[in-house]
């Protein structure tokens, strides 16, 4: 393996296992002990299911509608290139294979598929079965916050992300319960990740 594949691809696979898949398999031994249910069943109780075409484009223009707000808006980069931000690693790489890569693992694997399944997953879709669409939705979308308040202490100057955090927790647990899938978020969340990464790495090569 390439060396600067091993560190990337390990994280990822560490996020995976830990963050994702030791809530999933808490999840599965509650629901299979507590009501018998099978695991296809609890699989798709989580979102692990496909989506209806409407929600896969929804989910598509929004994410497209997002990326372009990002490009357009050109956040300042140093921030994100400091001790401390998951964004640091990208800088200098360009435009290449190896940025690309990482930030396909960090965005799609790494953080996308692992706060999806346990925020929209397993958070919105519990409250979702319990409350309305719009107190699940807002209740999942606080707790999504509360761990991304760290930004506060990476980069506070960054502090307006917050809001825009909420606001776009809110879309994507939106789209979760209504289509019953964690696919539609999924889709905007990696987008979003994936553009950071990359606008980190294309503007701050010397």
């Amino acid at each position: 393996m390439t060396m600067w594949l091993a560190a990337p691809v390990v994280n990822a696979l560490i996020a995976v296992l830990l963050l994702a898949g030791v809530p999933f398999l808490g999840y599965v031994v509650w629901h299979k002990r507590r009501h018998g249910r099978r695991f296809a069943d609890i699989a798709r109780r989580a979102g692990l299911q496909g989506s209806s075409t409407r929600y896969l484009l929804i989910s598509a223009a929004i994410a497209l509608a997002l990326t372009c707000v990002l490009l357009l808006w050109q956040p300042p980069v140093a921030p994100f290139v400091q001790e401390g931000s998951p964004q640091r690693a990208f800088a200098g790489l360009g435009l290449g294979v190896q940025a690309i890569v990482m930030a396909l693992l960090y965005g799609v694997v790494q953080t996308g598929f692992v706060e999806e399944l346990v925020f929209r997953g397993l958070i919105a879709g519990s409250l979702a079965r319990r409350l309305s669409l719009i107190w699940a939705n807002l209740l999942q979308a606080l707790v999504f916050l509360v761990p991304h308040l760290l930004i506060l202490q990476a980069m506070p100057q960054m502090w307006m992300l917050l809001p825009l955090i909420f606001l776009l927790a809110l879309v994507m647990g939106w789209l979760r319960i209504k289509s019953g899938s964690i696919l539609g978020s999924w889709l905007v969340h990696a987008t979003l990740n994936v553009t950071m990464c990359l606008m980190v790495a294309v503007r701050t090569v010397a």
